[in-house]
């Protein structure tokens, strides 16, 4: 099993934490976001670490045993355009995680678990995004995510501001081989660069290419994609340690 982690984004909303540093290493409680996920390697047979952005950095931060793959069109791209500049390397199955997130790495060891391809759903988000930001930036920001009978059949709508989902998406997969390079046909077919991940995931989804199942969680997670919500991750990682 190898872990892709897609961290060629810059994370403009950080404003001046990332002018100089790619958003993966900005410090949260003085350490990095992604040193929050460098326990969970020894999980995995290989690290793939797709860089963009400030990409000496994050090779100088983690020297060792680790593969990187710089995605050099970064700017015209998006993360699912990361997770694809990895294919030369993917002869097993992944799991695939965004670089911008901090959570409880045992979920990897039930995702490794999981024969097919599987998204986590967490279902304690609420909580945690309510002290992110306000009911209004929440109805724009959250994802709406549809699961039937162990699977996933939609995800990435918007949320009905009346009623907010059970469950959020929480920036990790694990995808089988085949699925893997199913998706990677079907990216290069609909030539959207720009496509964001889980709207990919959606349209893979919808049309077929793939079936993926779910399972839930209510592990420690939470997204860093403002200054807000750097102050609120020390807080609660100061809480729970």
């Amino acid at each position: 099993m190898k872990l892709v982690i897609l961290a060629s984004g810059r994370g403009s909303r950080l404003n001046k934490l990332t002018s100089k540093t790619p958003k993966c290493l900005v410090k949260v409680n003085d350490r990095t976001i992604l040193s929050y996920l460098t326990p969970a390697f020894k999980l995995f047979d290989e690290i793939i670490i797709v860089t963009g952005y400030r990409s000496n950095i994050i090779r100088n931060e983690l020297k060792k045993n680790i593969t990187y793959v710089r995605n050099k069109d970064y700017m015209k791209t998006n993360m699912v355009h990361s997770l694809f500049c990895s294919s030369h390397l993917i002869d097993d199955d992944i799991i695939v995680s965004y670089s911008d997130i901090i959570f409880d790495t045992s979920i990897f060891k039930r995702l490794i678990r999981c024969k097919n391809s599987t998204l986590p759903l967490n279902y304690s988000w609420l909580n945690t995004w309510g002290k992110r930001m306000s009911k209004k930036e929440i109805i724009n920001d959250a994802e709406d995510v549809q699961v039937k009978k162990g699977k996933v059949i939609s995800i990435g709508g918007k949320i009905d501001k009346r009623k907010f989902p059970k469950m959020q998406f929480m920036g990790l997969m694990k995808i089988n081989k085949k699925d893997y390079f199913k998706m990677k046909k079907k990216y290069e077919k609909i030539n959207n660069p720009k496509i964001d991940f889980t709207s990919f995931i959606d349209l893979t989804l919808k049309s077929n290419t793939v079936e993926v199942e779910y399972i839930k969680s209510n592990v420690f997670w939470t997204e860093i994609d403002s200054s807000k919500d750097l102050s609120v991750a020390e807080k609660l990682i100061k809480s729970i340690n």
